[in-house]
This record gives C-alpha cells, sequence and structure tokens, in this order.
C-alpha cells in the first residue's frame, strides 16, 4: 500500500508492505535497537516476541509490516490472532510490538503505519484489536480501556495500569458478543 503523509508541511511518500523472509533478522535487530533507547525496555523482549511470533500458529504473515520511506525501512508492526480464553483467535488481532526508527519518530510515520493496520485489518474481516500501551497515544486511533468490552489482563501478566491494555472495533458491535482475559503466557519471550 502507497500513501502520502504531510511531515513538516511537506508532502512524503511511503510505503505500507509486508516483511519478506528475508528481512526477518534485520526486523529483529530493528525492533531490538528502537527498544532498548526507552525507558522502559531494553529490547530484548521485543525482538524475542517478533521472533515468536513468526513461530507460532497466530502469525499472520500478511500483517506483519514495515514501512518503508525511499527505499529504507523506517517502521515495522506485526498484527497476530490472539485468543481470548481461548476462544476468538480468528476474530480478535494482537498489535506488538510497533517501531519507528528514532530519527523519524514524532513525525507521523507510527501514525500512517496503525491508520493503515486498521484499515488492513478491518478488511481482512477481524473484528476487534487488542494492544498494551499509552493510552494517550493509542486513544487517537479509537482504542479503548479494554474493560469497557469485558476485555481483561489476566492476573498472569498485568499492564501497569488498566487504561494501558486497550481494544478497538473493527466493525459496528464488532467486540460485543466477545468477552475475556488477555494471557500473554501463549508467548515465552513475556516472561523473559
Amino acid at each position: 500500500m502507497k500513501g502520502t503523509f504531510l511531515r513538516n508541511g511537506v508532502a512524503i511518500k511511503m510505503i505500507i508492505r509486508a516483511v519478506k523472509q528475508e528481512e526477518y533478522s534485520f526486523i529483529e535487530d530493528f525492533v531490538y535497537e528502537i527498544f532498548k533507547n526507552t525507558n522502559y525496555s531494553d529490547g530484548v523482549v521485543e525482538k524475542s516476541l517478533v521472533r515468536e511470533i513468526r513461530k507460532k500458529q497466530y502469525y499472520i504473515p500478511e500483517l506483519d509490516l514495515v514501512a518503508e520511506e525511499k527505499g529504507e525501512i523506517i517502521g515495522h508492526f506485526i498484527l497476530s490472532k490472539l485468543p481470548l480464553n481461548k476462544k476468538y483467535e480468528n476474530e480478535i488481532l494482537l498489535l506488538s510490538p510497533v517501531s519507528v526508527a528514532i530519527n523519524k519518530q514524532r513525525q507521523g510515520v507510527g501514525k500512517f503505519m496503525l491508520q493503515e493496520g486498521i484499515k488492513l485489518a478491518s478488511d481482512r474481516g477481524y473484528k476487534g484489536i487488542i494492544v498494551e500501551g499509552d493510552f494517550r497515544y493509542y486513544r487517537r486511533f479509537g482504542f479503548k480501556t479494554s474493560t469497557e468490552f469485558g476485555i481483561y489482563a489476566s492476573k498472569k501478566n498485568l499492564p501497569p495500569s488498566e487504561e494501558n491494555l486497550m481494544a478497538m472495533e473493527l466493525c459496528e458491535d464488532g467486540l460485543k458478543n466477545i468477552s475475556g482475559e488477555v494471557d500473554y503466557t501463549i508467548y515465552h519471550s513475556f516472561r523473559l
């Protein structure tokens, strides 16, 4: 998917496309580099998570996406199936991790990536997306606290606060009959 967005009043062309298999290692290192520079992670969990998602039955290659500008990868994110209480795995997606090159952050890249990813997930018929992160950021895209939908964090992996676990409906009443616990223990990476 090609698109144009404004950066400081200048039109920038970007491509959102699926990751190629030969780029897997590069992407894992890219994710590590982004997260190791945050005040909440050393990047090891996120790098491991990308690798682990790709090996699980929840992986959707067409939703393992990069943002490319002038032939350079400047962002990456994965939407993968997420079972709640061992159900709904073909209806709900997990958005994690989301990475934007350090020199491209706060320039609209993440916003463009997420808008396109949400549209792709909706077009594929998924009913909702779950994300854990900064609620001030994700609310801009329509995410709400997951408890509003009857979706709760498992006691095995509580987020920093209830507000950090969010959900979004991809269609009208998409999450109306879906409820349960988000349990990340399906991924060993979260236990590192």
